[in-house]
C-alpha cells in the first residue's frame, strides 16, 4: 500500500532537485507524480472526503488513465493514496462516478452492510463501456463486477457515468454520455447491475465536438424550494478556447431531463476550468470539485513534477434574479487554515492610490476579500509582481461596462498559442452598486469567486521568476465603506 503523503506537509520539499518544484499548489490538491485529470467518484463516507480522479502514474502527459485516490476529513489537507483503478485488458479507466450502496442493493458486500461502489467507464479500441466496481475493506484495489460490462450500447464515445439514488422512484438513475452525438443518455437500475434507458438529452447549449462528465443535481435555491441542473462539459468547443463546463436548469421528472431553456450558461469564465463532479452522500450541501486546466495545453505546462491539480471545492446553489437563474459558487470558509492574521482594513471612503501589500511566500497561497462601493469610471486593482516585470492581476473594473477580469498577459513562465491572456466577467449592474469578491492565490492558479459567489474565474500561471509582493491599488476614483483582507493561507 502507497504510504499516505500530506499535501502541506510535502511544502517543504519545495525547491528541492526537482524541475519546477515551485509550481507546486500549497492547498490545491496534486498528486506527487504522474498527470492528473477529471475528478472521479466524489463522495463522503464515515467522515471521509473521498477524491479519485483521472491519473497516469508513470508520467505526467495524459494516457494510461487509472483513477487516482485521495482522502481527506477537511477539504484541504488531502492524502494521497494507493491506485484504485488498473487498465486491464478491455481498456483504460475513465471517468466515473462512487455511490453509497447502504442497502446492498448490488449484492457486492459480503456482510449485507452496504459500502462505496463506482461505476465507470471501460475505454477500449473502438468500444467505451460501463463497468462496476465496489471498494473491499482488505484491498486499496476496487475489486472488479465479474458480469462486466454492465451497460454496452456498442459505441466508441460513450462514457462518464454519474450515478445517483432518486428517492420518489425508488431506483438508481445513471447520466451518461454519448460523446459524439451530442446526447446525454438517462438509465434506471434497481441493483447497480442492470440498466434500462429511460431518457435523453441533447443538442443544446455549446455543442463542441464532444459532451463530456455529465451531472445531474437538485440545488437548493436561495430563500427556499430547489431546481434540478444538468452540468454538461464539453470539448474543445468554448468560447474562451478548449474545454469547460456549461449548466442548464430544468425539470427531472424520474425518467429525463427538460431544460427550461436553450440559453448557454458557463460555470467558470477562466480557461482553466472543467469536468466538474460533485460529492455523493452530502445531505443538505451541493460540493463539487473540477480540474483546473485546459485540453488544449495541458501535456505542455509546466510539472512539478505532477502535472495538474484540482479547483478547490465548492458549495452550489442557485440565485433567482432579474427572471435568470444564475448558479451560486462558495469556497469554504479558509480561517481554519491561516497561517498568521494577514491585514484586515476598512474605511468610509479611500482614494487612488495603493491601499495595501503582502509579501508573497512559497510556503502560502494567498486569500483576499473585498467589498464596498466604487465610484464610476474606477479599477480595483489587485497585482502579484516581482523586480523581473511580471505581473499576475486581477481586479474590477466599474466602467460602462463593470466586471471583474483576471490577466496573466504579463506571466511569461509559459507560452501556449492556444494560452488565453485575459478573463472578463460582465456584472451587468450598471453603475454597480455594491461589491465584494475572493481571491485565491496558489504557486501556480488563481480562483475569484465575485457578487456574492454569482461570478467565477478560474486560471493557472506559472511565473518565470518568483513572485514577490501582492498591492491592492485603487485606480481613478474612490472606495466607499470598503473593506480589505489578506491572509496567508497553509
Amino acid at each position: 500500500m502507497t504510504p499516505a503523503i500530506d499535501l502541506i506537509s510535502r511544502r517543504s520539499q519545495r525547491g528541492a532537485a526537482v524541475p519546477d518544484a515551485r509550481y507546486r499548489p500549497v492547498i490545491h490538491y496534486s498528486p506527487a507524480n504522474g498527470f492528473m485529470n477529471d475528478p472521479n467518484g466524489l463522495i463522503l463516507a464515515d467522515g471521509i472526503y473521498h477524491l479519485y480522479y483521472q491519473h497516469n502514474p508513470g508520467a505526467p502527459v495524459s494516457g494510461n488513465v487509472h483513477w487516482g485516490h485521495a482522502t481527506s476529513r477537511d477539504l484541504i489537507h488531502w492524502q494521497e493514496q494507493a491506485l484504485a483503478l488498473f487498465p486491464d485488458a478491455r481498456g483504460q479507466a475513465f471517468s466515473g462516478s462512487m455511490v453509497w450502496d447502504g442497502a446492498n442493493t448490488s449484492g457486492l458486500f459480503p456482510d449485507g452492510q452496504g459500502g462505496m461502489a463506482a461505476l465507470f467507464t471501460r475505454a477500449g479500441p473502438g468500444r467505451q463501456v460501463q463497468e462496476l466496481a465496489h471498494v473491499q475493506t482488505q484491498s486499496p484495489r476496487l475489486a472488479l463486477y465479474k458480469g462486466n460490462p454492465v451497460l454496452d450500447e456498442q459505441s466508441a464515445s460513450f462514457r462518464d457515468p454519474k450515478v445517483f439514488w432518486h428517492d420518489p422512484i425508488q431506483r438508481w438513475v445513471m447520466v451518461v454520455a454519448h460523446a459524439r452525438r451530442h446526447e446525454i443518455g438517462f438509465y434506471h437500475s434497481t441493483n447497480l447491475r442492470d440498466w434500462r434507458h429511460t431518457g435523453s438529452f441533447g443538442h443544446a447549449g455549446l455543442l463542441g465536438l464532444d459532451y463530456e462528465c455529465p451531472d445531474l443535481v437538485e440545488l437548493p435555491v436561495e430563500g427556499g424550494s430547489s431546481r434540478w441542473v444538468l452540468f454538461l462539459s464539453i470539448n474543445p468547443g468554448a468560447p474562451t478556447g478548449g474545454s469547460t463546463v456549461q449548466y442548464f436548469v430544468g425539470h427531472f421528472d424520474g425518467l429525463g431531463f427538460t431544460a427550461q431553456d436553450q440559453a448557454t450558461r458557463l460555470l467558470d469564465a477562466g480557461q482553466d476550468f472543467y469536468a466538474l463532479q460533485t460529492f455523493a452522500n452530502t445531505p443538505g450541501r451541493v460540493l463539487g470539485m473540477a480540474w483546473m486546466n485546459n485540453w488544449l495545453y495541458c501535456n505542455a505546462t509546466p510539472a512539478h513534477p505532477a502535472r495538474g491539480a484540482m479547483t478547490l471545492p465548492r458549495e452550489l446553489s442557485l440565485r433567482r434574479r432579474d427572471d435568470h437563474w444564475h448558479i451560486v459558487q462558495r469556497l469554504p470558509d479558509l480561517s481554519p487554515w491561516a497561517a498568521e492574521a494577514g491585514q484586515e482594513l476598512s474605511w468610509h471612503d479611500a482614494t487612488s492610490g495603493t491601499l495595501a501589500c503582502q509579501s508573497w511566500s512559497d510556503l502560502h497561497a494567498l486569500e483576499i476579500t473585498a467589498s464596498g462601493r466604487l465610484s464610476p469610471d474606477s479599477r480595483l486593482r489587485i497585482r502579484l509582481t516581482n523586480r523581473q516585470g511580471e505581473c499576475l492581476e486581477a481586479g474590477l473594473d466599474n466602467g460602462s461596462y463593470p466586471g471583474f477580469y483576471l490577466d496573466r498577459s504579463n506571466v511569461r513562465g509559459f507560452e501556449h498559442p492556444f494560452w488565453n491572456h485575459k478573463a472578463i466577467i460582465q456584472v451587468l449592474h450598471t453603475p454597480l452598486p455594491h461589491f465584494d469578491c475572493q481571491i485565491v492565490i496558489d504557486q501556480s492558479s488563481i480562483e475569484l469567486l465575485g457578487m456574492q459567489g454569482e461570478n467565477a474565474a478560474t486560471f493557472l500561471h506559472f511565473f518565470k521568476y518568483p513572485p514577490e509582493q501582492l498591492s491592492v491599488q485603487l485606480e481613478n476614483g474612490h472606495w466607499q465603506d470598503g473593506k480589505l483582507r489578506i491572509r496567508p493561507i497553509g
